[in-house]
């Protein structure tokens, strides 16, 4: 006898493909540069600044990189996560595709950020007293131009479609962020997603669209000093890998669905064929000529 495959399941497929790409930053090239570039100390206080330019107290001691991990991919879970002191808590995404669900995510991504705050700062839920957390700020950085899309965008509004402030009870508000002053670090990481775009469209995803978007953006200061560390293309090439992992994933998972589709079609009409004809189960799966290899699954579940 052969010995029989095993089927995998969507996660163990994912962490399968995955695993090669272990020392790589696991998004697209975009994301990646923008997880890599705010991990750096110095580039988060440039980016509060930039949100924030009337605080010239706060320094680098001041915040707090808190971004959430997700286990599966080995990436990050939101983009970026800080907190300034014990007073600010910001949370931002950097979106190229638009969709009203940022909302859903970015509540999700607060929602275990404050989980993990009070976690760690030992407060108790249940206490009577109010618990002191940081006040939250949501963005998301989008670097495709504005067109007719709004600066904000909320759950209550624009999810729900409440308009009445009188129905509102729970809200969360995000601003969405399309530029920036001239030269700041947002406004930096919008235009060199703009150039990595066009020279995409030139050459491709490949080294030569990288390679050239680096030259360009170096000549135009624009990330000039992140852009110069000899490890920038390689994390790029990596987002490159990873959007191919993806895309693998997700014609697996859509052809698992059709093939999963099929065998519950095909169970529910030998269940009905039985019950009518009176007929077995193999005399109900020759009529509808189903193949010999889905016979021993269809069989154990009637």
């Amino acid at each position: 006898m052969g010995t029989k495959s095993v089927k995998r399941s969507p996660r163990q497929m994912a962490e399968a493909v995955l695993k090669p790409l272990d020392q790589k930053v696991n998004r697209s090239s975009k994301d990646s540069v923008f997880c890599d570039l705010f991990k750096d100390p110095e580039y988060l206080l440039q980016f509060y600044a930039a949100i924030h330019p009337e605080d010239n107290i706060t320094g680098i001691d001041d915040i707090t990189l808190v971004t959430l991990d997700h286990k599966l991919l080995r990436a990050q879970y939101n983009d970026l996560g800080f907190i300034v002191g014990n007073r600010l808590m910001v949370l931002a995404e950097a979106q190229s595709t638009w969709t009203v669900n940022i909302l859903i995510r970015l509540v999700m991504y607060l929602g275990e950020t404050c989980q993990r705050y009070i976690k760690n700062n030992r407060l108790n839920v249940y206490s009577t007293r109010k618990l002191e957390i940081p006040r939250p700020e949501l963005y998301v950085i989008y670097h495709r131009p504005q067109g007719d899309l709004p600066d904000e965008i909320s759950l209550s509004k624009d999810y729900f479609g409440i308009e009445d402030p009188r129905d509102i009870y729970v809200d969360v508000r995000v601003k969405i962020i399309y530029d920036s002053s001239e030269g700041n670090i947002i406004s930096q990481y919008i235009n060199f997603c703009r150039v990595f775009d066009d020279q995409v469209r030139l050459y491709g995803r490949t080294e030569k669209a990288v390679m050239e978007t680096i030259r360009i953006c170096k000549d135009r200061n624009i990330l000039r000093e992140y852009l110069s560390k000899e490890e920038v293309p390689s994390i790029m090439f990596g987002g490159f890998d990873m959007e191919e992992q993806l895309e693998f994933m997700r014609k697996e998972d859509r052809e698992e669905g059709i093939k999963q589709g099929i065998k519950e079609n095909q169970l529910s009409v030998v269940r009905a064929l039985m019950s009518t004809t009176k007929w077995s189960a193999k005399k109900a799966m020759d009529a509808l000529k189903i193949p010999q290899e889905d016979r021993e699954e269809i069989s154990s579940q009637l």
